[in-house]
């Protein structure tokens, strides 16, 4: 895949994530996908294989409002050989009533049209304050 089509794949994906299209977002992982967290959060470390990222992904939903979908805006996106990185800003709500936008920088990196692996990074300091004080 190109470069065009490598963007459009992480376009879609963050598509699927606002319309609540989970099944078709995971569909994009690979089975081997890695996802590394910024280890200052407490969700930090490397996650391996599509179960591990799925349970990152379920221990993180109880700290959003179920009532308040997150929303992912993309802000822009580079691309290079197999990498993708994305700008994004996400909003919702926390389980404790508060909104949330936060920023966060993803870099994906691609291979036969899937996700095989992400460095996510955030402003922790914010959602520790958030999301988990």
């Amino acid at each position: 895949m190109g470069i065009v089509e490598n963007k459009q794949l992480i376009t879609d994906y963050f598509g699927a994530l606002a319309k609540g299209d989970y099944p078709s977002a995971i569909a994009k992982f690979a089975d081997d996908i890695n996802w590394w967290v910024l280890p200052s959060s407490p969700l930090g470390g490397l996650y391996e294989g599509k179960d591990a990222v799925l349970g990152l992904f379920g221990s993180g939903t109880g700290l959003y409002d179920p009532k308040v979908p997150l929303s992912p805006t993309v802000e822009g996106m580079v691309a290079e050989g197999d990498k993708v990185a994305a700008e994004v800003v996400i909003t919702g709500r926390s389980a404790k009533g508060l909104d949330y936008k936060n920023h966060y920088h993803f870099l994906f990196t691609l291979r036969g049209g899937k996700i095989v692996a992400v460095k996510e990074y955030v402003d922790t300091l914010y959602s520790q304050k958030v999301l988990f004080a």
